[in-house]
């Protein structure tokens, strides 16, 4: 007589929506559901009794089944497993199957029982929606990629690009490159060579990097880094080129800049050079010419005169053509010197005005119970104004000097210190000094005659005017019967190291 569990038992395992079987421990089949009998090919579960999977339509798939059965039996650990096997009508399923041993009522392993599912449909879905949300972010990746991307066929025409490419075009979507040729877009003129330089690289199959100088929609002609490659089907044919372009015009103009730059640079070092160079030979011809002017002409001294004046022109404009643009990629410099050389502003070479200023001082006074002490300085360096002026005034502070001592020896010490940002000129002498409220009037600029005997004439007035047209400072330390100290200050013209 059959209970009525069993009898429930085996209608509740005919409805289970899966396929549920079970196996001896030598992989003999002890029963199974109808769903299971139905994907091997039977009409009953029965006729699936006393088989093996060597007996069945995946007999090619058994060893694996057999295996991974007798791993459950022996470690006694349940598996759930995808398994592939073909079924009846020849389709290949997907199984995600749950293994478990089967136990006696005495707890010995007699067997394996097993659960599967059918999820061939399930995983066809996600296969699309992982496809889908690949082409996604490769989509997203090539429209917001930094450069160029775009496909043609084997006759050059456009497959697809990115957003970065449409733009470039002056296009408003992917519809509108799509089907045209690079004869039908901006860059139109250098078709010629972007199509032999595709054919090349589909004929050799070898990816190229070239310097392509395409025109946009706007007129701008831009520098591009092109890498371009064979497209190929997936029988491996080649169909067509895939390029990807960087726009790299900024980085060649700045490259060419700093060419420029260092050419400059070298210019100015070479000028610097050559400028610093003649200051000696300068000096000795000043020298020699204080040795040789009593036996020279007053028109013969004019013209050594002349030609010193000339070599040291020559040397300053040399330094004020390159000085300011010495600075690589300094752009504000390159300008500066621009406005510089339109406003012909003439830069003094200070340690060359002074040595020259002083030999004819020396020479001047001679004759006289005078001595010119100078502590020079071998740096180069420059003060804006016109040289004329400035050694004018130099030789007028040095008269004023001279002309203060009265009845003995008259010292004058003369010396400059170049600070950060200006250079200070000292003019110091043993004279009668000077009344505090004469120099505080001439360091205010305010006139205050043109007296000789009180040592302030005409010179004085040439003094001040110089220093105020050269944006300089004066300033007066004297005290009456020690002597007078004249210090001027000027801004330096600033350079950087080299």
């Amino acid at each position: 007589m059959v209970k009525k569990s069993q009898i429930e038992i085996d209608d509740i395992l005919q409805i289970v929506p899966g396929c549920i079987y079970w196996k001896d421990v030598n992989g003999v089949y002890l029963g199974c559901n109808q769903a299971e009998a139905e994907i091997l090919g039977f009409k009953s579960s029965k006729e699936v009794i006393g088989k093996t999977d060597y007996d069945l339509v995946w007999k090619n798939n058994a060893d694996v089944l057999r295996e991974t059965d007798k791993r459950v039996m022996q470690t006694r650990v349940p598996e759930e497993i995808i398994e592939a096997v073909t079924v009846a009508n020849g389709k290949i399923l997907l199984m995600l199957t749950k293994k478990s041993l089967l136990y006696d009522d005495k707890s010995n392993v007699i067997g394996i029982i097993g659960v599967s599912i059918d999820i061939t449909d399930r995983k066809a879905k996600e296969s699309k929606e992982t496809e889908l949300k690949r082409q996604w972010y490769i989509n997203n990746i090539l429209q917001y990629v930094p450069g160029c991307i775009y496909w043609k066929d084997i006759n050059g025409v456009y497959l697809g690009c990115n957003q970065a490419e449409i733009e470039s075009l002056g296009l408003n979507s992917f519809e509108d490159i799509i089907g045209k040729t690079d004869y039908d877009l901006a860059w139109k003129e250098i078709a010629n060579v972007l199509k032999k330089t595709d054919e090349r690289i589909m004929q050799t199959r070898i990816p190229e990097e070239i310097i392509e100088e395409p025109t946009l929609a706007d007129g701008k002609v831009l520098i591009m880094l092109t890498k371009k490659s064979p497209l190929y089907d997936d029988k491996g044919n080649v169909i067509g080129i895939i390029g990807v372009s960087v726009d790299i015009t900024d980085r060649k103009e700045k490259e060419e800049l700093e060419i420029r730059l260092k050419l400059q640079e070298e210019l100015y070092r070479i000028a610097r050079d050559v400028a610093h160079d003649i200051v000696s030979p300068l000096t000795a011809l000043g020298a020699f010419q204080y040795l040789v002017s009593k036996k020279l002409t007053e028109k013969e001294n004019e013209i050594l005169d002349s030609l010193k004046r000339s070599i040291k022109d020559i040397a300053g404009k040399m330094m004020e053509k390159y000085k300011e643009i010495k600075d690589i990629g300094d752009t504000k410099a390159i300008s500066t010197a621009k406005k510089r050389e339109e406003k012909e502003e003439e830069k003094i070479d200070l340690n060359l005005s002074m040595k020259e200023v002083i030999e004819r001082k020396k020479y001047e006074y001679s004759k006289k119970n005078v001595e010119i002490k100078y502590e020079g300085k071998e740096k180069l360096v420059f003060i804006k104004g016109e040289s004329r002026d400035f050694e004018r005034m130099m030789s007028n502070i040095i008269n004023n000097g001279v002309e203060s001592v009265e009845g003995k020896k008259a010292d004058i010490e003369i010396s400059y210190e170049v600070k950060r940002e200006e250079v200070e000129i000292r003019v110091k002498d043993n004279g009668k000094g000077m009344p505090k409220e004469m120099a505080e009037k001439l360091m205010k600029g305010e006139e205050i005659g043109t007296t000789k005997k009180e040592g302030h004439g005409i010179g004085t007035q040439q003094i001040i005017s110089t220093i105020k047209a050269m944006n300089g400072l004066l300033k007066i330390e004297s005290k009456e019967n020690v002597g007078t100290e004249f210090i001027v200050s000027f801004k330096k013209v600033q350079e950087s190291n080299n």
